[in-house]
């Protein structure tokens, strides 16, 4: 867990980082791919992290975009990353947002390599 008297840019970078490290050691991902608009400075490449405070907490969706290896099915990729990138995000955020349900986790795969 983190201070949760963390800065908000702070905690949004330490949050995409450890989105982005979460989903590249995942098995089969080849690498992260930005969006075909520049993404905005250190914004992570392919990975992109909200927070929403709720009445209950906070509310994190990851976004993530990826090529995968072509000798990995994707499906099982995709499914490797969320889990991947939701307990990390979990480890990363203040103790309020531990519910399964208040982190959600969107895989696009851009490309097979």
């Amino acid at each position: 867990m983190t201070d949760p008297h963390t800065a908000p840019e702070d905690l949004d970078a330490r949050l995409t980082a450890a989105a982005a490290r979460a989903a590249e050691d995942t098995p089969g991902v080849a690498s992260l791919r930005p969006r075909p608009t520049a993404a905005p400075r250190g914004a992570g490449g392919g990975v992109r992290v909200r927070r929403t405070r709720t009445p209950g907490g906070w509310r994190l969706h990851a976004e993530l975009r990826l090529a995968v290896h072509r000798t990995h099915r994707a499906l099982d990729v995709t499914r490797a990353a969320r889990a991947a990138v939701t307990t990390a995000l979990r480890a990363a955020h203040p103790a309020d947002a531990d519910a399964d349900a208040d982190i959600a986790v969107t895989v696009t795969v851009t490309a097979l390599v």
